[in-house]
């Protein structure tokens, strides 16, 4: 028995009438058979109909994104089928005897869990939420009866060091009985260990797969954004290139780039398959621009000229030259490289350790430009606990605003004291603030993290 979450062809369903939801995806269920409320759930999820937060009154909200749709759309389905296997009526189920009380339960204790093993808060806590704005929606539409969320307002600590108000105090809610997450403490690969890896990731998969981890690696990109880079993302001549320290030595040189093609964030629409998302301007090192720029220049035209070459006539040629705007072609077939195949061929080389992730690239750059910076500070240890403390967060979190949260695109510093952490650990530097995971989940509200979820 199970719930498979699956998309139409838009071109059908456009022709159709319906092409304002050829985008969505639906949900079948074990017949199979078209799950009515399901479907209709992320129609109006979907559209921006409704949400947790407006319940349908007042204007529209913002549209979800596809891949944070398509969250959603697993995560639901993984619910209408536990409530299918155990006979759950979704019309009179409660939150805290079915919901909290079996569903996340059993899958806390391995009970619902693909190998049996309990499953971490990260993977428990959006199933159950989507559960919850489920049948809270179902409430709203009149397909059940009441269903109450019982919630609590939850103080945690913000701020800096550097903030005129010092550690503040602010009020979150939070649903009762989430799965408490740890404090997450990153692990970071030695810089023998890093090599040896991008070295297996050149072996297996190509010099191209190993500049474009290297790229990651480099400017914290997500790998939708690492796929989503145009032709001109780069100017073609290098002398257009804005570099804001051009007289600093050319390895110490940045060039500004902008990127919102496969960003998180809002969705303003698709170009070419990639989501258009939030415009933001980050750093790209000079010597990186310059291995980019050589690529385009001696190994993406012959890869395009295989694509062109493999259409059926003039006009598809044509179409193929048009519509040829990502950088990264796939030298064999001149296929553009999609998210999938990043993160395929970064997992299948001689990891690090186990867990050594795309997102976890995104941190590698953000831990060492935080720790680069604050090493500058070379008698920070000399300067006595209360002092070195003071400083490693009034330096750590200047970068994390100037530099860090810009290049990443975090909305919020919170997300990226985890950082901080890492360097007070590397360094034997206690902090006065602690990152608190809670917090994060908080403002998260059971959201989409840069990772596939369902593969997991």
């Amino acid at each position: 028995m199970s719930c498979k979450v699956c998309y139409s062809d838009p071109n059908i369903t456009t022709k159709l009438g319906f092409g304002k939801v050829a985008h969505l995806p639906f949900i079948l269920d074990n017949r199979p058979g078209y799950h009515r409320l399901g479907s209709r759930y992320l129609i109006d999820r979907g559209l921006g109909i409704w949400n947790p937060e407006t319940r349908g009154k007042g204007p529209r909200a913002t549209r979800p994104a596809k891949k944070t749709i398509k969250n959603y759309a697993h995560w639901l389905a993984n619910f209408l089928e536990w409530a299918e296997v155990y006979g759950i009526d979704l019309k009179t189920c409660e939150y805290a005897e079915h919901v909290q009380g079996r569903y996340q339960n059993e899958m806390i204790k391995g009970l619902w869990s693909a190998d049996g093993r309990g499953l971490k808060p990260a993977t428990v806590n959006p199933r159950v939420q989507q559960a919850c704005d489920f049948l809270t929606w179902m409430s709203d539409k009149g397909e059940r009866e009441p269903f109450d969320v019982p919630t609590e307002k939850v103080k945690v600590r913000v701020g800096s060091a550097t903030s005129p108000i010092g550690h503040r105090a602010k009020e979150v809610t939070r649903r009762v009985g989430k799965v408490r997450q740890n404090k997450r403490r990153l692990r970071m690969p030695t810089r023998l260990e890093l090599i040896t890896w991008l070295s297996s990731v050149n072996a297996r998969h190509g010099e191209l797969m190993g500049l474009i981890c290297e790229t990651i690696l480099l400017t914290g990109l997500r790998i939708e954004e690492a796929s989503a880079l145009r032709i001109d993302t780069l100017p073609d001549d290098p002398r257009r290139w804005r570099i804001p320290n051009v007289d600093a030595p050319k390895s110490e040189q940045q060039v500004l780039v902008d990127i919102r093609y496969g960003a998180k964030g809002p969705d303003y629409g698709e170009d070419h398959g990639d989501k258009i998302g939030p415009e933001r301007t980050i750093l790209v090192p000079r010597n990186l621009a310059d291995k980019l720029h050589a690529y385009r220049l001696r190994q993406r035209n012959p890869a395009l000229r295989k694509w062109v070459s493999a259409a059926a006539d003039a006009r598809e040629r044509k179409e193929r030259i048009s519509g040829a705007v990502h950088l990264f072609l796939h030298p064999r077939t001149g296929k553009r490289i999609t998210a999938d195949n990043i993160y395929r061929a970064w997992k299948k080389a001689d990891l690090p350790f186990d867990g050594w992730s795309p997102h976890l690239g995104r941190d590698w750059w953000a831990c060492s430009t935080l720790l680069q910076e604050i090493e500058r500070h070379e008698r920070l240890k000399e300067l006595g606990p209360a002092v070195a403390t003071q400083l490693l967060e009034s330096v750590g979190m200047t970068v994390i605003r100037m530099r860090i949260q810009p290049q990443l695109g975090h909305k919020s510093e919170t997300t990226s004291l985890i950082y901080l952490q890492w360097v007070s650990d590397r360094l034997g530097t206690p902090l006065s603030i602690e990152y608190d995971a809670a917090f994060e989940a908080a403002e998260d509200n059971g959201g989409v993290s840069d990772e596939h979820p369902q593969r997991s």
